[in-house]
């Protein structure tokens, strides 16, 4: 059977099952602030596990899965992924052992039609409930049913004696033989079984000193990798020879310019799996960076990269990934659409990235040339680990690549110290994230108000309404309730949460914000008299003039997301919003800065459509007939099977659950204020419209009235004074740097020069307040009037440092090349640069180089010349 193929007949298996089918979540994981990236597919579920939620009994999905825990494995092993398709159907306080097993049986053996013969089965060696139904009721040979440890056959691992605390059980594992050549025997542990169907019983809650507390609702949740069936199924020894993965690893070579070789294979698996990480988590809005999920993906970027360094011997000069990626849309865009839609975003962000990381690896590989070619003082044939972790940690450089390289020299690396930073690095990770070590993780105020009947939102049609507290707690002056129907707006999809206030028989509140759990709507207000109780009818009042203000920024955003789109292409697509009463901000997929023209273009499109006034409309549908109409989803929102989109004619039609204008023309007016990078290929719109449009420009008139009465002029006279104030600095700057430059005299600096072997070696460091162009021009006067004369000249201002190493005519064809020069003082330098052979430039963050290590440099400089065969 094809992988796809396998996927539909699971799912419709289940489905048949009385399961509900759920699409796969995202790769970032919704409102769970525990899980850095979807890792298996109970996640999405978790509310449902905890009984949070009960809108449903039984579910079955394939979820995409992003796991970096074994990323030195990926492409060695047969198995190892970072981003794989897990099977699963769960069962929420619903059915139990009795049926997961006997559905697990009966799928494998009578819908594959794989052989008994071939199948073995673990259970928890306490679980006798599940030992029995496997022997008694499915008829498994007693020596192919195995009882294992808590390591094994429980979830999480170890649980019972390591925590953590939390729902928790036994597992029972289906495995394949992989060659019944061997005969019947063998025991579980063997290679030859490879494990496909994970059963996970939950049905304890594990407390304080490893006390199991049986759960009032006992959970079912089984994992199976789609990858591992697919490879059992096609009677592959490695996932990576599956169907879909041949195509992918074809590409990959093709990319590359290498043969499918065995000495090729694990280099370009682990390209292919990286690959399909980075395009379906970009495809979910994970831009590359420096932090967070960002970091991640940046990593998986530059492993690829570095395998395919590898895989061409160092022949890699361009990036190729982003090659790739039409072709894994062709494999995987069907049943992940999401990839398609956004592959022009997917291609534009990591070619960027692919041609920054091959940039920063050349540096990063001069630096560890020139560490081994001039070790600091005391340095002797070993790496210091602060060094190599430089190469990692700033240059992307694999710590594989440092040792190889190492060790091709004849140096080893301080391979502990390494690692100890690696763990401190993880722990600062891991602390900046707040992510918390238990999966099911649940705050005092959800166990407090879970089962409760969902919230009726009215604010779409009221500002104000009669409710009945179905919750609150006070504590100092401040609490929380929880209505059975509201007017406020719960913060969601970007939008902020409406404020008020909340007034029943002898009570009154002061609502400073209002979020959802679910389907509940959580009020946060101050108490301003009285109390608050269950039962309590009040009236719920939102503020009507804030509540205008966010209506006006959220049609604007629509708006604006809207014409970027019809200006810079359909590849522009929201990745993250503000909608808040004084501003709006939208982050968004785009490569370069907007230009003055393009930025009047966007708000003369947002504000032709205001002056329009064209109505807004709102409309409930199914999520199909939405999709087919055309509209689009907002980044970060998880849609249900129907859905309301809001319209604005011929121009804008969005997924949107948000509070919106009656028409355009209530926004007023949108002016753009900024647009700046946070991220590589992402930018950030922020803007105001209405009043705050107003208040804006108002400021923005003051302020030049300010300048105008600082430069006695009129507002409209300003920028003729600063264009004259301008030019009076420069004549200025330009006397200081002809002071500077006078006593930079070629002949003297020609005549100091120093011996060097069979040439001489001339520097000189201009004063400070010269110029990058007063350095070439006295390299050219020195070059043109030197012979067998190598120079360093050297100018610096507050922030950085430049400089120039350049030849004499004479020595053009002589085996010296400034650029080798250069790589020779990188370490004092600490800087970058390039050229040619007669002369190269560069510079560097001014770190006191010039200051504290000139002669350093001039020393370096004489003792790589002399060393030098010229």
């Amino acid at each position: 059977m094809k992988t796809d193929e396998i996927r539909t007949s699971y799912l419709e298996f289940f489905q048949k099952k009385a399961h509900r089918y759920v699409s796969s979540d995202s790769l970032v994981p919704q409102n769970d602030p525990t899980l850095l990236f979807t890792g298996a597919g109970m996640n999405q579920f978790k509310d449902y596990f905890l009984g949070l939620k009960k809108d449903m009994t039984r579910a079955t999905s394939s979820q995409k899965c992003l796991r970096t825990g074994d990323l030195e494995e990926v492409g060695k092993t047969a198995y190892h992924h970072s981003f794989f398709e897990m099977l699963g159907n769960f069962s929420f306080g619903d059915y139990f052992k009795a049926e997961a097993i006997a559905w697990a049986w009966e799928y494998l053996t009578q819908v594959l039609k794989i052989p008994v013969s071939r199948l073995r089965i673990t259970v928890h060696e306490t679980d006798d409930e599940a030992y029995n139904i496997w022997k008694n009721t499915i008829k498994i040979r007693p020596d192919w049913l195995y009882k294992m440890g808590d390591k094994s056959n429980f979830w999480p691992a170890n649980a019972p004696k390591d925590g953590p605390n939390g729902p928790c059980g036994p597992c029972s594992e289906i495995y394949f033989d992989q060659d019944p050549s061997q005969g019947e025997g063998g025991h579980i542990e063997d290679k030859r079984f490879a494990e496909i169907w994970n059963l996970v019983f939950t049905q304890y809650d594990r407390q304080d000193g490893g006390k199991l507390v049986p759960l009032a609702q006992k959970n079912i949740d089984t994992g199976m990798g789609l990858e591992r069936l697919a490879c059992v199924l096609q009677g592959k020894s490695t996932n990576y020879e599956t169907d879909n993965f041949q195509k992918i690893n074809a590409a990959v070579a093709r990319e590359l310019k290498i043969k499918q070789t065995p000495e090729n294979a694990t280099r370009i698996y682990a390209v292919s799996d990286h690959a399909r990480a980075v395009v379906f988590s970009i495809g979910d809005g994970v831009i590359p960076s420096n932090d967070g999920r960002g970091y991640v993906i940046r990593k998986l970027i530059r492993r690829a990269l570095w395998h395919g360094y590898e895989a061409t011997q160092g022949g890699l000069e361009k990036p190729f990934l982003y090659a790739v990626v039409d072709d894994i849309c062709a494999v995987m865009g069907k049943v992940y659409p999401e990839i398609v839609e956004n592959k022009q975003s997917i291609v534009t962000s990591l070619k960027g990235e692919e041609e920054r990381f091959l940039v920063t690896l050349e540096r990063g590989l001069d630096k560890l040339h020139d560490y081994i070619s001039n070790p600091p003082k005391g340095v002797h044939g070993k790496l210091d680990a602060a060094f190599a972790f430089e190469l990692y940690d700033t240059y992307g450089f694999p710590y594989e690549l440092t040792r190889k390289i190492a060790s091709e020299k004849g140096w080893d690396v301080d391979e502990k110290g390494f690692e100890r930073l690696m763990e401190e690095q993880r722990k600062r990770a891991k602390d900046a994230t707040k992510i918390s070590g238990a999966i099911f993780t649940v705050s005092d105020l959800e166990k407090k108000i879970s089962g409760l009947a969902a919230t009726r939102f009215l604010g779409y049609e009221s500002l104000e309404s009669k409710a009945r507290v179905l919750f609150a707690e006070v504590r100092g002056g401040e609490g929380v309730a929880v209505l059975d129907q509201t007017p406020f707006y719960a913060e969601s999809g970007g939008q902020v949460g409406d404020w008020g206030v909340l007034e029943g028989r002898g009570f009154r509140g002061e609502v400073t914000d209002t979020v959802k759990k679910d389907q509940l709507f959580i009020h946060h207000f101050k108490v301003l008299s009285g109390t608050l109780k269950i039962g309590d009818e009040v009236t719920a009042k939102i503020d009507a003039k804030r509540r205008d203000s966010i209506m006006r920024n959220h049609t604007a955003t629509h708006l604006l997301h809207a014409a970027l789109r019809k200006l810079l292409g359909t590849q522009v697509r929201q990745l993250g919003s503000l909608v808040a009463p004084d501003r709006l901000r939208f982050d968004y997929s785009y490569s370069q800065a907007l230009s003055d023209e393009q930025v009047r273009a966007i708000e003369d499109a947002v504000n032709e459509q205001i002056l329009l006034d064209a109505d807004v409309t709102k409309e409930e549908k199914s999520i199909e007939l939405a999709k087919a109409d055309g509209a689009i989803a907002f980044f970060g929102e998880k849609y249900g099977d129907r859905v309301r989109v809001v319209t604005v004619p011929d121009f804008s039609k969005e997924f949107c659950g948000g509070t919106h204008c009656h028409s355009t023309g209530q926004i007023g007016s949108f002016y753009i204020v900024s647009d700046s990078s946070i991220a590589s290929g992402t930018r950030r719109i922020e803007a105001v419209t209405g009043s705050g449009a107003v208040l804006y420009a108002r400021n923005l008139r003051g302020e030049i009235g300010k300048l105008a009465e600082l430069f006695k002029t009129s507002p409209s006279g300003v920028a003729d004074r600063v264009v004259k104030l301008q030019e009076s600095v420069k004549k200025l700057e330009k006397e200081k740097r002809q002071g500077v430059t006078a006593t930079a005299d070629p002949k003297n600096i020609l005549s100091s020069a120093l011996a060097a072997g069979k040439i001489r070696f001339a520097s000189y460091r201009l004063g400070q307040g010269a110029e990058v162009e007063d350095l070439r021009r006295l390299s050219d006067a020195i070059r043109s009037m030197s012979e067998k004369t190598v120079y360093f000249l050297g100018t610096e201002n507050e922030e950085k440092i430049h400089y120039v190493i350049g030849l004499s005519p004479d020595l053009g064809k002589s085996s010296l090349d400034a650029r080798e020069a250069m790589k020779a003082l990188s370490n004092l330098l600490n800087g970058s640069g390039g050229g040619r052979k007669e002369l190269v430039q560069g510079g560097a963050k001014n770190e006191g180089q010039f200051q504290n290590r000139w002669n350093d440099i001039v020393e370096n400089a004489v003792r790589y010349l002399k060393e030098a065969e010229v």
